[in-house]
């Protein structure tokens, strides 16, 4: 399902613009790299170094070796020295022209190394960054490089990998400048290869809905509860403040959970998406909040996301989820997270609990709900180290040393370069003297088979999908985990260290990504662990990754004005029958379904139905796609492209359709209905899936109200005694997915 639209009339265009300057909704965004990398291949360098005492200079001076060698290409084999002794004021500096001019919001800097000869030399000293226009001796920006990436010069001591120092420019720029001054260890080296100005990562606009609303009565969107039931009275309070803020256009507003009351009174609050349009399935459900304590795996047992859809003007409970096996949580900027879930479901509101007592969740601030389309968090290009029979030492090496390490290595190497996405490698380092163990795994680009290229692109992030035994990933094992990247040819070509330099992000199934943005075009990913005498490493690899995802905030949303409810396929008579539903239109033009014959092949127009173009009313559509069963496939993809009036659009997620097998969708029938006493209501069940299922009633305010076990051969039941009121009995299967629902009354309405 999805939700497709295209804001044309001015009023339309200033709410578009004014949720735009107003959100602040996520992290980890749509992306994209384009744009040529830029880099010192021009041949203009110049040196120079300023001393206090210049008498001293001759004495202890310092300069740069070879300075046009960091400007003839980008390569790490040729590079440029600068030397820095003992001298108290005194400063090197390196100036390299780039071969075009850079823009604003581009990331600038220079990417450098210690001689692998000088392993025990320590990064001391005062790092600054500048940038120039050609000709100008004015720095247009200066930037002190932090004491964290410095530091993790000294991991790269000893290895030859290069490290990146930069920032974001804000001006464009042209040249780049490398200034070391300070007091660094006698007879201190660092080889410069190149300067370089990459484009950040874009944030794009994205589709989706937020709890946002126009100033003036809040309450009928939200609402605050504990758990129903003899507990209200004994609960009292639901110990939440401020839960219009939640709801309201401010950025900086915010409710409030206060501290945990018990675990008997689960605070929770609810609210609306905006405009009362719905969120299709598949799209991300969550909360934009704030805490003074960290949200990790615990934080995450304590808190509870459930979203509901509103049917026949009642608020129905569709799915939950908890625990960092279920949420999704990424950093946003200032602090806040972002904490949601992928949907099975569509929904119009979004509920969060604390279920538990944590007491880095007590005063837990949360901004506003959302729900937006899976981009948000994907991203739009990927590739994966998912090989279909991987190769030894052509798709994945491995490599381990230590002087002192029992047990020290990695095992089953392939299960991070198959296509399984389940399996995995484990790196260990148990506490040892110098000891290291690395694990490469090539990017597989589609339809290359094992023809190893560069994919990635600079700009990209490169990173592993990686777990910790233990749990979450801390600042003590980043700090001894290293990534790496290489070309096609096997060069080696940069790397990021420790918690400082490599950015972490817990996924919806409780694994982390671990990466950091290229400079260059990169084929291959190595993560090196290391250990001390005191502390080891092991963690699991599942697998590479090269994407676009960036890491900021969202831009723009794009609001919903053209809401679908539905879009689902089967096989019926011989053909692939696709249908799907609106519940409202705006400036629709038309719908295409498109085709493809595999999850990698390219999709195809099959047909197209004329859509209404405006409508407030739930609209019904079908396309019938009689060429399926030709095609000599077992499985085909669908996807629906609605199309605006203007020519913008949007795509739904895909469907499969398993070509030749009818699938006998469930059916739950509650009578008689309206029902005049409750014990006389029956739930009939017609062709129930295999293996366990649930059939629950919900009161008119989404409540649980019961809920009965039922197996295959399960062909009808008898309801609980209900109090008059409207119902809605739904029919679920063991992992929580409805597969029917009906709207009961029981007395008079």
């Amino acid at each position: 399902m999805a939700s497709l639209s295209s804001p044309s009339a001015p009023l339309a265009r200033l709410r578009a613009w004014l949720i735009a300057a107003l959100l602040v909704v996520l992290a980890m965004n749509t992306a994209s790299a384009a744009g040529a990398p830029i880099y010192s291949t021009t041949g203009v360098a110049s040196a120079s170094n300023s001393c206090i005492a210049p008498t001293l200079c001759g004495i202890f001076g310092g300069g740069v070796d070879n300075p046009g060698q960091a400007a003839n290409g980008t390569s790490t084999t040729d590079n440029a020295t600068i030397v820095k002794f003992i001298a108290v004021g005194k400063s090197v500096s390196l100036r390299l022209g780039l071969d075009r001019r850079a823009s604003a919001g581009d990331r600038a800097g220079v990417l450098v190394a210690p001689p692998a000869s000088l392993a025990g030399v320590s990064a001391l000293g005062t790092y600054t960054l500048r940038t120039y226009l050609r000709g100008s001796s004015t720095a247009l920006e200066t930037q002190v490089v932090s004491l964290a990436v410095v530091q993790s010069l000294r991991v790269a001591a000893g290895t030859g990998r290069p490290v990146q120092m930069e920032f974001v420019a804000q001006q464009a720029f042209d040249d780049i400048e490398l200034e070391i001054g300070g007091t660094v260890d006698a007879l201190y080296r660092l080889n410069v290869y190149y300067g370089y100005a990459v484009q950040s990562l874009v944030q794009q606009p994205v589709r989706g809905l937020t709890s946002h609303f126009p100033a003036g009565d809040l309450t009928p969107y939200y609402n605050t509860a504990i758990t129903p039931g003899d507990l209200v009275s004994v609960c009292g309070n639901t110990n939440i403040y401020n839960p219009e803020f939640a709801v309201d256009n401010s950025l900086t507003n915010h409710a409030t959970f206060g501290t945990f009351i018990s675990v008997n009174c689960p605070s929770s609050l609810s609210v609306k998406l905006e405009s009362s349009k719905t969120a299709p399935a598949g799209y991300y459900a969550g909360f934009v909040l704030g805490s003074s304590g960290i949200i990790d795996l615990a934080a995450l047992s304590a808190l509870r996301i459930t979203t509901y859809k509103t049917i026949n003007g009642v608020s129905v409970k569709q799915e939950s989820a908890t625990g960092a096996n279920l949420l999704d949580v990424k950093l946003l900027p200032d602090g806040k997270y972002q904490v949601s879930f992928p949907t099975k479901f569509a929904f119009d509101e979004v509920k969060i609990e604390q279920i538990s007592a944590l007491a880095a969740l007590n005063n837990l601030d949360i901004y506003y709900g959302f729900g937006v389309e899976p981009t948000a968090f994907t991203g739009t290009t990927r590739y994966l180290s998912d090989f279909g029979q991987p190769v030894s030492n052509t798709n994945y090496a491995t490599n381990t040393s230590a002087v002192v390490c029992v047990g020290c290595g990695v095992s089953n190497p392939a299960g991070a370069a198959d296509n399984d996405p389940t399996t995995k490698a484990v790196i260990n380092i148990g506490g040892g003297i110098a000891s290291t163990a690395e694990l490469k795994l090539d990017l597989r680009a589609p339809g290359s088979g094992n023809v190893k290229t560069d994919v990635g692109q600079a700009g990209y992030r490169a990173g592993m999908i990686i777990s910790n035994n233990s749990g979450l990933l801390d600042a003590s094992v980043l700090d001894r985990l290293t990534l790496t990247t290489y070309d096609a040819a096997g060069n080696l070509l940069e790397s990021a260290s420790g918690s400082s330099l490599l950015s972490l992000n817990l996924l919806p199934d409780g694994r982390q990504e671990v990466s950091f943005l290229t400079t260059k075009n990169f084929a291959s990913i190595q993560i090196s662990a290391s250990s001390t005498v005191a502390l080891g490493v092991n963690i699991n690899v599942y697998q590479a990754f090269a994407d676009n995802l960036a890491g900021g905030i969202i831009t723009t949303i794009i609001p919903l004005p053209v809401e679908l409810t539905a879009f689902v396929g089967k096989w019926t008579n011989g053909a692939a029958e696709l249908n799907w539903a609106t519940a409202t239109e705006k400036n629709s033009s038309y719908f295409a379904v498109e085709r493809a014959i595999s999850s990698e092949a390219a999709f195809k127009t099959v047909g197209q139905v004329a859509a209404a173009g405006s409508s407030s009313s739930p609209l019904s559509y079908k396309l019938r796609d009689a060429e399926a069963g030709t095609l000599g496939v077992s499985m085909l993809y669908y996807r629906l492209r609605q199309v605006d009036t203007d020519g913008t659009q949007s795509f739904s997620p895909v469907v499969v359709v398993t070509v030749g097998k009818a699938v006998a969708v469930p059916q739950l029938e509650a009578y008689p209905n309206p029902a005049p006493d409750a014990q006389a209501v029956q739930v009939r069940l017609i062709n129930m899936p295999a293996g366990s299922s649930m059939v629950q009633t919900y009161s008119e305010m989404g409540q649980l109200v019961s809920q009965q076990p039922v197996g295959e051969a399960t062909t009808g039941l008898a309801l609980p005694r209900l109090a008059p009121g409207l119902y809605h009995v739904v029919l679920r299967d063991a992992a929580g997915q409805r597969l029917a629902t009906q709207r009961l009354v029981v007395g008079s309405r």
